[in-house]
């Protein structure tokens, strides 16, 4: 199968809005694909860092701000991740 005839449902797929054959067989390729299980990864954080944003942050023009927001996204997961010393 093409990632790229998958880019399309990879959004669809993070947040389960895929009619039940649709989200098996990217759900499928999803698990046999690293590229495209890190891009919906990806997708993920970045819709859980939006949830946490103040309402009034979310209105307004976004045009321009998704590669700010995805990158603020990514820090705030990894903020989160517990730190172990490797000694």
């Amino acid at each position: 199968m093409n990632c790229e005839q998958e880019l399309p449902d990879l959004a669809a797929h993070a947040v389960g809005a895929l009619d039940p054959a649709e989200e098996v067989r990217v759900d499928r390729h999803v698990r046999a694909c690293p590229a495209c299980a890190t891009e919906v990864d990806g997708i993920r954080t970045t819709l859980a860092a939006v949830r946490r944003l103040p309402v009034e942050e979310t209105l307004g023009d976004w045009s321009g701000r998704l590669p700010e927001l995805r990158e603020a996204a990514v820090r705030a997961a990894l903020a989160e991740i517990p730190r172990t010393n490797s000694s």
